[in-house]
């Protein structure tokens, strides 16, 4: 949930990549996991421990194509006070019981959550929601731009400097943006700084568990998942008949 970038394509189609940073101790995440959430199937990577996910997509006939993804902290480090209402992972997927995004900020209660930043894209749409304990603070950003967000509380102000740095350098080397190219900057940006890499590794047993990607299409939506603690890949192709396919 720590490192997300944003890449869009032609015709309102996007990359968007999360790195999911935590405790090696924390169990294996479970996918594919699909749930039925206000009449649309909804399908994610789950945390088996809080139940909830820190990325979500669906592409249903008769609903906007929607993709939410979640990183830990607002604008700065905070210090947790438990418990709270809930795992923040539950918030992923709440969004997808409103119509809208701008009707899910209205009614959504965030009182007693910790920290989080979370992006909801849809068709045309980029939205980012920080709640940092008291207050939402939303804004939508240009979605004809590409991004990147690091969680504030792994990485501190000028490590996020850094890593929009590596970001910028990669995008200005790209004659086009695809899944394999996002995934490789994933996996080597900084590498030379394992503690603040894209891919990191540090010595307390924090580390890049995994790997996804949400390729974002006016006729279906792909799932590209990888699992970097066993080398497991699989693929997953929203579309009306929801096939699902694996691949290793």
């Amino acid at each position: 949930m720590c490192t997300v970038s944003y890449l869009p394509l032609a015709k309102g189609e996007y990359l968007l990549t999360a790195s999911r940073d935590e405790k090696t101790a924390r169990p294996s995440a479970r996918f594919p996991v699909k749930a039925t959430l206000n009449g649309q199937a909804v399908y994610f990577p789950q945390d088996p421990q809080g139940h909830g996910s820190w990325i979500a997509t669906a592409h249903e006939p008769g609903f906007t194509p929607t993709t939410v993804c979640l990183l830990n902290g607002a604008f700065q480090a905070h210090t947790a006070h438990p418990p709270y209402r809930h795992s923040r992972g539950l918030v992923v997927l709440e969004v997808f019981r409103y119509a809208s995004p701008g009707e899910w900020l209205a009614g959504f209660d965030f009182e007693n959550l910790e920290p989080f930043t979370l992006l909801i894209l849809q068709p045309g749409q980029l939205w980012e929601v920080r709640w940092d304990g008291k207050t939402a603070h939303s804004r939508q950003p240009d979605p004809a731009q590409p991004a990147i967000w690091s969680s504030s509380t792994l990485y501190t102000p000028s490590v996020v400097a850094r890593r929009e740095a590596w970001f910028q350098t990669w995008i200005r080397q790209q004659t086009q943006f695809t899944v394999a190219g996002i995934r490789q900057f994933h996996k080597q940006a900084g590498r030379d700084d394992p503690q603040n890499a894209v891919l990191v590794n540090r010595g307390d047993g924090m580390q890049t568990l995994s790997l996804t990607t949400v390729r974002h299409r006016p006729d279906n939506t792909e799932i590209f998942y990888e699992d970097l603690t066993t080398s497991r890949f699989l693929y997953q192709q929203l579309t009306p008949s929801h096939e699902l396919r694996y691949a290793h």
